[in-house]
């Protein structure tokens, strides 16, 4: 499953520390960001590093058990709704 978010600002350490977190909640599911054809890791503080000072639409994919939660968490916080 996939969904697109638009980072309207840029991605800053703290930003990136609660999108490492969230998507550590969900253990049975593998979460990954996609942006200029690089894919990371979303549980992954060194891979989500990339993310750094990025602003733009990024997408993210998640498979497996509450994908559909984990989906919606993280593009709150891309949002900035959390």
């Amino acid at each position: 499953m996939k969904t697109y978010c638009f980072l309207q600002e840029k991605m800053d350490s703290a930003t990136i520390n609660k999108l490492v977190l969230k998507a550590n909640e969900y253990e049975e599911c593998q979460i990954y960001f996609e942006l200029d054809n690089c894919q990371m890791n979303a549980k992954s503080m060194l891979s989500m590093s990339k993310l750094r000072g990025i602003a733009g639409l990024c997408c993210i994919s998640a498979q497996g058990m509450d994908k559909q939660h984990a989906l919606e968490g993280l593009r709150q916080i891309c949002a900035g709704k959390i």
